[in-house]
């Protein structure tokens, strides 16, 4: 899966882009922020402002609405005595240049600005009267025409607030990451049989557990890493690195490639006929991935057979 890795660095830098961190010397000196809500104006801000934030979308020509990410709170140890009326502005464009500046993303590993065309958000919000917050969720109206493979980013400044609040400069900013999960992605039921040549207690039926296959680009999933990979009855399990990366031809949905860091690798032909069946494939009715793989001495000395079967989205 193409991941959105956001290291310290990156938060740091995003930080200082999106107006600093909570934790600093103009903060703690209220040279800006609501540090105490007691003696400064009650303030608004957004709390997921402080660093930016991922989520991933379904391929789906249907509406996603994203929730729970376009929130904001009031700064204060109070309710809202009145409606408290706050205006958004959208910034994506000037927010995702900065963010491919100071990471220094070009070519196809840049960011790209979400279509305003695929997404509506409401710019007016308010927080009712006896309430501290309120939230609007970014609608997706589909993302068939957006490619698996790219990182696709939203941004919303705090504008205005009215009833004499103060907006946080260091919570106003707010900037959303998105990449697109492919239609393999989701929660699996792992089931099948694993083979260790002079081993009985490792060699046997395998299952039932569950894993994440994560999008990696349009046809590919990803076995999450740090998922166990587990040998016969449970009894043990492979190392890190040995997670199988799995590539769907899209078309006729046979499996083309198995492998991973550690050197796994696709069997061909299918050994274990009876789980696997004829081919290794994608069976987009039952959302099952047949699939096989070795490594070290081959397929006669370490064989996994496995059957992957969708549970629901993770």
């Amino acid at each position: 899966m193409k991941k959105i890795f956001l290291t310290s660095s990156l938060f740091a830098v995003m930080a200082l882009m999106l107006t600093s961190c909570l934790k600093d010397k103009g903060f703690d000196n209220q040279t800006y922020g609501i540090n105490d809500p007691d003696t400064q104006p009650p303030g608004v801000g957004f709390p997921l402002g402080t660093k930016p934030q991922g989520f991933g979308l379904n391929v789906s020509a249907a509406n996603q609405a994203v929730n729970g990410l376009v929130y904001v709170n009031l700064l204060s140890g109070v309710p809202a005595s009145s409606d408290v009326k706050i205006n958004l502005t959208n910034t994506t464009t000037t927010a995702v240049a900065a963010y491919n500046t100071a990471n220094g993303l070009t070519g196809t590993g840049a960011v790209l600005a979400l279509p305003t065309a695929l997404y509506n958000v409401a710019l007016s919000l308010t927080i009712p009267s006896g309430s501290r917050n309120v939230q609007v969720p970014i609608n997706v109206t589909s993302t068939t025409s957006l490619d698996a493979t790219r990182t696709y980013a939203v941004g919303f400044n705090l504008t205005s607030v009215d009833g004499g609040y103060k907006i946080a400069d260091n919570m106003k900013n707010l900037f959303i990451l998105f990449n697109i999960k492919n239609r393999l992605d989701g929660r699996y039921e792992i089931k099948g049989t694993a083979l260790r040549f002079g081993d009985a207690a490792l060699t046997g039926d395998v299952g039932t557990y569950e894993v994440d296959l994560e999008t990696f680009g349009a046809d590919a999933v990803q076995w999450k890493i740090g998922s166990a990979i587990y040998w016969g009855s449970q009894a043990s399990q492979l190392p890190g690195g040995f997670e199988p990366l799995i590539t769907v031809n899209p078309t006729t949905n046979l499996i083309t490639n198995i492998r991973s860091v550690s050197g796994i690798y696709m069997t061909t032909p299918v050994v274990r006929t009876d789980i696997i069946g004829s081919t290794q494939r994608y069976d987009p009715v039952t959302k099952t991935l047949f699939f096989e793989f070795s490594y070290g001495g081959g397929p006669s000395s370490r064989l996994f057979s496995l059957r992957a079967k969708y549970l629901r989205p993770r």
